[in-house]
């Protein structure tokens, strides 16, 4: 029999969908680890990081020697996506490759991406625009690893995780996102046609696989193009 193998982001929707149509009862234990992890086909650590993943949103609890059980309410968890044409207002439809470069850390890069002074950096610049606007800075650094093609002849918008995905496809990943309003530094400015120090939102996204840092990105999105929309589950 074909077994399908689900990672843990996976694993977590599924539970999430198995609370929200009431199968998991509130204050119920989750099934132990050991029959989750025959049940998705992975391992005990895969079903850690879901279970961890579950706490942190709100819709699990754990109670010590006992074992994890379902949050009552979980309607106060709201989901954003963070995709560009996600966080403005009204979409992109331009495109521009500013560079892409290899280059050393700065103490900024060293300390958010655990790397050596004297490593190697790829750094990634784009812009993007409503018309003839630029209204998003985008800015993604990337510890460079043998076998990385960050960019070709047919180079296109690619996302993020895709990206850093070619180094990390057979493990977890997990997003850390903080976000923002600044006044906007110089360079930023300079791209997007704004005086420095005029507030923008800034949305720094890093990607960790078990603490390990995969690489950094800095959205400068105007403010008045810029909107967040949260999605909440109700059980």
């Amino acid at each position: 029999m074909f077994l399908i193998s689900y990672k843990y982001g996976e694993i977590c929707d599924t539970i999430k969908y198995k609370i929200q149509q009431g199968i998991y009862s509130p204050n119920t234990p989750l099934p132990p680890e050991n029959t989750l992890a025959e049940e998705y086909n992975v391992s005990r650590i895969t079903i850690r990081n879901a279970l961890r993943s579950l706490i942190e949103d709100g819709y699990v609890y754990t109670v010590p020697g006992k074992g994890n059980y379902v949050l009552e309410k979980v309607n106060d968890k709201f989901t954003f996506s963070l995709k560009p044409e996600s966080i403005l207002k009204d979409p992109y439809d331009r495109v521009e490759l500013l560079g892409s470069e290899i280059i050393k850390p700065t103490i900024e890069l060293v300390y958010h991406l655990r790397v050596a002074p004297d490593s190697r950096i790829v750094l990634i610049n784009w812009l993007l625009y409503r018309g003839m606007l630029p209204v998003v800075y985008d800015t993604q650094f990337i510890p460079y690893f043998p076998g990385m093609t960050p960019w070709n002849e047919d180079f296109h918008y690619t996302s993020f995780s895709e990206i850093v995905g070619q180094r990390n496809r057979l493990y977890d990943t997990t997003e850390r996102v903080h976000i923002e309003a600044v006044p906007c530094d110089a360079e930023a400015a300079q791209r997007l046609e704004i005086a420095e120090d005029t507030p923008v939102m800034l949305i720094t996204q890093n990607i960790v696989d078990n603490e390990d840092p995969l690489g950094m990105r800095k959205l400068y999105v105007r403010r008045e193009f810029c909107k967040l929309t949260g999605f909440s589950y109700l059980p």
